[in-house]
Order: C-alpha cells, then sequence, then structure tokens
C-alpha cells in the first residue's frame, strides 16, 4: 500500500517539477525591441526542442508586437536563446500608434506593457504549451547630466570631486562607469575619449558621485579633460550623459603692468608694416571723430586657421584721439612665438587688418 502511495504522489508531483521556467527582466530588456529576446529559459529535465512566442501587449493599444522564433534546442539547465533563433524571428507589428513608433526606431514609448511569452514544445506529447507574462510600467529615464566640474570650467584642483545626476527612474542593481582622457592637441573631448588611454575608468559605481582616486595619478596644470558617464546594469547601457570638458589651470592671470604711456603709434602707420611683435599689449592710436562707442575688433590665429579668439576685453572710444592698448596677457589664449591678425573697424565704418607676433 505504501508503495503503491509513493508511485502515485511521484506521478502528480513530475509535472511541477518537469515545468519549463522562463526569466525575463521587463525594466532592464523590455525597454527595446532589441532586447525583448534576453531571457533565461530554466529547463530541468531532459533535451527538447522549443519554439517560442512573444506576444508584446500596451494596457491603452492592446497588442503591439508579436515575435515568434523557429525550432531550437533545449538542454537540461538554464539556457539563453541561440543566436540563430534570434536572428530569424519574425516580427509583426499591430496597427496603432505605439506599434508604429516601435517600428521606426525599435525603444518602446511609455505605457504600461505586458509580455507573454509562450514556449511551445513540438512533437512531445508530455510538454503541454507554457506561458509566463510580465507586466511593467515603462517610463523613459530621463536625461544623464553632469554636474562638476562644469562643462569648460577652469579649476586649480588636481583632485576633483566628480559629480553627475543619478539615474531617474531608479533601477536596482544598477550601476555607474565614469571614464575621463586626456584631450591632446587639435583633439575635441569626444575624440579624447575614443582614441586616448583613460586616465580613469571607473566601474560598479553605486552613488553619483566620485571623489578623485588617491591611487590615480593626479592631474597636470595646462592640460584639458573630457568626462563621461555610464549607466548599466548587468552589460545593458541603460543611459549615458553627454561629454563635458575641463582643464586644469592653477597659475593666477597675470597682472595688468603698469607701463608708461608712450610707445602709441598711429593704426595707419602700423598698417604699412610687414610685422607686429606685440609683447603681451597691443598698443596703438586711432582717432575718433564721432561720438562715443566700443571699439570693435576681432583677433585670430594665423597658426590655427579659423579659430577666433574669446574673451577679450572691450575697448571704449571717446571723441577725438584714443590711445587702445588690448591686454593680451590676461587670457590663455596666445601662444608666444605664433602670428595672429587683428580686424579693427574703424569709426568711419572700414575695417583694417593688422598681422602681428605675440611675445610674453
Amino acid at each position: 500500500m505504501k508503495k503503491l502511495l509513493y508511485v502515485i504522489l511521484l506521478f502528480l508531483t513530475a509535472p511541477a517539477f518537469g515545468q519549463v521556467n522562463l526569466q525575463f527582466i521587463p525594466e532592464l530588456y523590455g525597454r527595446s525591441l532589441d532586447g525583448l529576446l534576453s531571457c533565461r529559459i530554466v529547463n530541468p529535465s531532459g533535451r527538447k526542442t522549443a519554439s517560442l512566442v512573444l506576444t508584446v501587449s500596451e494596457r491603452r493599444n492592446g497588442t503591439v508586437v508579436v515575435i515568434k522564433t523557429g525550432q531550437f534546442t533545449l538542454a537540461p539547465g538554464t539556457n539563453f536563446l541561440p543566436a540563430a533563433a534570434v536572428r530569424s524571428a519574425s516580427i509583426q507589428y499591430n496597427n496603432n500608434p505605439i506599434a508604429v513608433i516601435i517600428r521606426h526606431d525599435h525603444n518602446f514609448p511609455q505605457g504600461d506593457y505586458e509580455y507573454c511569452f509562450t514556449l511551445n514544445f513540438p512533437g512531445s506529447a508530455l510538454d503541454a504549451p507554457s506561458e509566463q507574462c510580465f507586466d511593467y510600467g515603462l517610463v523613459p529615464f530621463a536625461e544623464m547630466h553632469l554636474i562638476e566640474p562644469y562643462n569648460r570650467d577652469t579649476l586649480c584642483d588636481k583632485r576633483p570631486m566628480l559629480s553627475w545626476q543619478p539615474l531617474i527612474p531608479t533601477l536596482a542593481s544598477s550601476s555607474y562607469q565614469l571614464v575621463l582622457s586626456e584631450i591632446k592637441p587639435g583633439q575635441n573631448a569626444i575624440e579624447a575619449l575614443n582614441y586616448n588611454l583613460p586616465i580613469l575608468n571607473q566601474s560598479h559605481l553605486i552613488s553619483p558621485v566620485l571623489p578623485y582616486p588617491a591611487i590615480a595619478n593626479q592631474l597636470e596644470e595646462g592640460k584639458s579633460y573630457a568626462w563621461q558617464v555610464t549607466a548599466y546594469q548587468d552589460q545593458t547601457i541603460l543611459n549615458r550623459s553627454e561629454v563635458w570638458e575641463f582643464r586644469v589651470q592653477c597659475q593666477e592671470k597675470k597682472k595688468e603692468t603698469i607701463l608708461a604711456d608712450d610707445g602709441y603709434r598711429d593704426i595707419e602707420d602700423l598698417l604699412k608694416g610687414n610685422y607686429y611683435v606685440a609683447v603681451e599689449l597691443l598698443k596703438f592710436t586711432v582717432l575718433n571723430p564721432y561720438k562715443p562707442g566700443n571699439f570693435k575688433y576681432t583677433i585670430e590665429s594665423l597658426n590655427n586657421p579659423g579659430k577666433k579668439i574669446k574673451n577679450l576685453p572691450q575697448v571704449r572710444l571717446s571723441t577725438g584721439q584714443n590711445k587702445i592698448r588690448i591686454d593680451l596677457a590676461n587670457t590663455d589664449a596666445f601662444t608666444d612665438g605664433n602670428t595672429y591678425l587683428l580686424t579693427v573697424w574703424l569709426p568711419d565704418g572700414t575695417s583694417k587688418n593688422l598681422r602681428f607676433i605675440y611675445k610674453d
């Protein structure tokens, strides 16, 4: 009698122990069409042939997409969908606004979704189809902004604190990766991150702040750096900040030197020469027979054509003869020995160009 009862119980419980289980994380993989087949199939019994049908529905719009795979083999234990089954899967889009969006850019807009996976076992009389559904209220990620150091900022700290906006909405077990690289001459910030060996490449960061690591080499004065933060979970990128840059510069700007009020030449006389050497200052006179106003001028580098110098001092013209002194030493834009082109707009409406060499 006991032996018969044991056989009956074993027969009744066998389907439960033989149930194929599917694991899917909708908050991670349910955000895009490309991630929908990133699931795990746990097969507690022997090898078997299976196929998968995935139906994604949205509460207000109904079914939006149906994905069907061909047949594949499930081994005992945990299985990922074979790459061949994923590549050959057929995709059917429904005729509604959300399906149009998904078909266009493969990303799911905000909505309340249901992801239903049906595993079929063709040719097996013992294995009934197995269906599992997952619900998820999807909210798109907010843009992830860097906070400090601010973009294009100049700071003296060679071991700065780096901070950024956290991932919103927050996902459990997500982490951050921060990459910081030096910007070499002739590069922009994006090129620096793509091609240069990182000075910092910190991953598995939990909080949105990173004190500069004590074991890393400190940043160098006079150099510029690019940095970016990526939010990820497992090996899936969830969000990524834009690329910012900053410069480390600890030297105080040179104080304006009080020079003797001489050495000024008329700008018309300067234009007659082949070149002019500006030792930290551009000095010339301009006659303004009109009412007072701003003196309009630009300076660009001839060693780097097309690059205009920014943050130049403003100059005010009064009526009559004006002594113009433009302090070039109070910016970091001029390089000793380089040649520059000064373009001025005179009060009578004409423009003049003066080529000069800058000297410290």
